[in-house]
């Protein structure tokens, strides 16, 4: 029943198909990818850090004038129907791979031959057209298809989202389409100047109302992929501090029970610095909360600069700072701690007319699993971190540089 229910919508499809007219559907096609257009443009504006929508914007806007000369064919000359509408698609659908690569791989093309060949395929098509060569079609279509599967690899190797797959499924069913319609214009139009004649071709028609219906479901993708991108965004934002763009607490402790679960079932140590500024307040009442803000965002800086991948900064007080450091022992801890004490010290923060220097005094400990939890070593390194402030702050405590061997509880002070 669901089988004959199917075939049914086909051929529904399929008669309303074929008895409208080409012009009349090149002129519904338009109307509703001027909309997507429209929609699509306003997004990447009100989005302009999301580069992939600006992507996705402009091959649309190409794709819209590509299916306007295409629906004008006939009624202007086969320059610009023919040859410059099928160099449009393929420019659509280079954009296209573009917006998608930045969704799912940031980082920019390391070589700049694809533009080469795809400028080289553009100018053989102008002069086998003008020549009026046979055959000259497949110099589109094959790139447009070799697109359509570089794009389809791109989702699938670097995407692992759900949004990745089903785009990759869509463009594959792109390629397929123009795969066929190649073979149809090998077959039948092999003279690319006279694709006018295909009009009354419903191989041509129903293939035309393929790609139309795939293109539509390739715009509901850049939807969702914007929809996914701001989710990420609203969920790092929700774990970030907004002014140093270090984690919030928050964020810390999920981390902290994520790494204090990793280091008690494969026995790897861990450990943590509590770092605070001195005399933050003098900071703020001698040049202003401004200032502060500057040399909290000076230190997060620093600290990310020298801290590792794996390593996870997080603002957990007003000036307070707390470093996990994955897979380290205290003893490292230390001199990870005393470096990050002295690049702070050296540090001079351009602020207005005079630079604003400021150190800062850390604790650190090792976790310990017969001690409690990872609140039990944040506690330890926070009154290590105490115990350096009354010891002189911006100074090495004797005790850290000298731990005993068969000390359970690891603190140190810095």
């Amino acid at each position: 029943m669901m089988c004959t229910g199917a075939t049914r919508v086909c051929l529904f499809v399929l008669n309303w198909v074929s008895a409208m007219d080409y012009g009349t559907f090149f002129f519904a096609n338009i109307v509703s990818v001027t909309v997507y257009t429209a929609c699509v443009s306003l997004l990447a504006w009100y989005n302009r850090r999301v580069i992939g929508m600006a992507w996705f914007a402009g091959a649309l806007v190409v794709g819209l004038v590509k299916l306007i000369l295409q629906g004008l064919e006939g009624k202007v000359p086969p320059v610009l129907s023919g040859m410059l509408a099928n160099e449009l698609y393929l420019v659509s659908f280079v954009m296209q791979m573009m917006g998608l690569r930045w969704f799912v791989h940031r980082e920019p093309l390391r070589h700049k031959w694809p533009f080469v060949a795809l400028g080289l395929a553009l100018a053989t098509y102008t002069a086998l057209f003008l020549f009026r060569i046979p055959y000259g079609g497949n110099v589109i279509n094959v790139p447009n298809i070799t697109v359509c599967c570089a794009s389809a690899w791109i989702l699938l190797k670097y995407g692992h989202l759900p949004v990745s797959r089903i785009s990759a499924l869509i463009v594959v069913a792109e390629g397929a389409v123009m795969s066929y319609r190649a073979w149809l214009t090998n077959l039948r139009y092999t003279r690319p100047w006279e694709t006018v004649h295909a009009e009354t071709d419903p191989r041509w028609l129903y293939s035309l109302a393929a790609m139309t219906f795939l293109a539509t479901c390739m715009v509901m993708c850049y939807l969702w992929h914007l929809v996914t991108e701001l989710d990420k965004e609203l969920a790092e934002q929700a774990r970030t501090d907004p002014l140093t763009g270090a984690l919030n607490r928050r964020a810390m402790e999920e981390a902290a029970l994520r790494e204090t679960a990793r280091s008690i079932r494969h026995g790897h140590p861990l450990c943590m610095i509590v770092a605070d500024v001195d005399h933050f307040k003098n900071l703020n009442d001698s040049h202003g909360h401004a200032a502060g803000d500057c040399a909290l965002q000076a230190l997060v800086r620093q600290a990310k600069a020298m801290l590792r991948g794996n390593d996870l900064l997080a603002r957990t007080g007003g000036e307070e700072f707390t470093i996990l450091l994955p897979d380290t022992a205290a003893s490292s801890g230390v001199v990870t701690a005393e470096r990050l004490r002295q690049a702070i010290e050296a540090l001079e923060v351009p602020f207005e007319d005079r630079p604003i220097r400021f150190t800062i005094s850390a604790g650190v400990a090792q976790f310990d699993p017969s001690q409690g939890d990872w609140e039990n070593m944040m506690r330890r390194a926070d009154s290590a971190m105490y115990d350096a402030k009354e010891h002189g702050r911006n100074v090495v405590s004797p005790r850290a540089a000298r731990p005993q061997p068969a000390q359970t509880d690891q603190t140190y002070i810095i």
